[in-house]
């Protein structure tokens, strides 16, 4: 009879180590997940923050072949390591390659996605996007007449002297202001393409009053 006893204590002491050690094991398991998910939120938020900061900047951008060619400035700048992206508040960018009519750029953020190999997909160029508030300006030349182009959102392609949007714009001239929804434009050809709903208002000439001398 003892011996019996003896038994069902045994088996009764061995059930309860035994869900010990499981509910122990499933604590630990709890445990080291909830680390690793904490140790990757923190690798994604250090990735996520900004690994260096520069305020009232001036910035010269070299083009492929090494020839100054954009002058940047800026009330801030960030780099962003997770999608190695720049953005710069109240950013003024000014062309002056003696080859090529100069342009002068102002927006309240631009975000600046510079050339990658590591990137996924990579970038094959520099695209620089410009957000809220923007302006275009091309002062009048001897082969070009001025123009200014307001939207709140351009794309300027460094490489190729483009300036290009899909959003609606408005484009003065010294003769006419006009409206769109996107607009491409290549300041090496010179040429300026506006791709639908287009609207043009011509300006009316100034009366010229002769004056009668004696």
């Amino acid at each position: 009879m003892k011996s019996h006893l003896t038994i069902d204590r045994f088996r009764i002491w061995l059930a309860v180590i035994l869900l010990g050690i499981l509910t122990l094991g499933t604590i630990w398991v709890m445990e080291v997940i909830r680390r690793n998910g904490d140790d990757e939120q923190n690798r994604s938020s250090a990735r996520s923050a900004p690994d260096y900061y520069v305020e009232k900047f001036n910035f010269i951008r070299l083009s492929n072949n090494g020839k100054a060619n954009y002058h940047i400035t800026g009330d801030s700048l960030v780099h962003l390591p997770r999608n190695d992206n720049i953005e710069i508040k109240h950013p003024q960018i000014n062309s002056f390659d003696q080859d090529r009519p100069p342009l002068h750029l102002r927006a309240d953020l631009a975000v600046v996605s510079q050339k990658s190999n590591v990137i996924t997909p990579k970038r094959e160029h520099d695209e620089v996007h410009l957000y809220d508030n923007v302006s275009m300006e091309r002062p009048e030349g001897l082969s070009s007449q001025f123009v200014h182009v307001e939207s709140e959102y351009l794309l300027l392609l460094p490489d190729d002297d483009i300036v290009k949007t899909d959003k609606p714009i408005t484009i003065t001239t010294g003769k006419s202001t006009s409206t769109a929804t996107g607009m491409l434009a290549n300041n090496s050809t010179q040429h300026l393409a506006l791709l639908s709903k287009v609207r043009i208002a011509l300006k009316k000439r100034e009366a010229v009053n002769a004056v009668k001398t004696k």
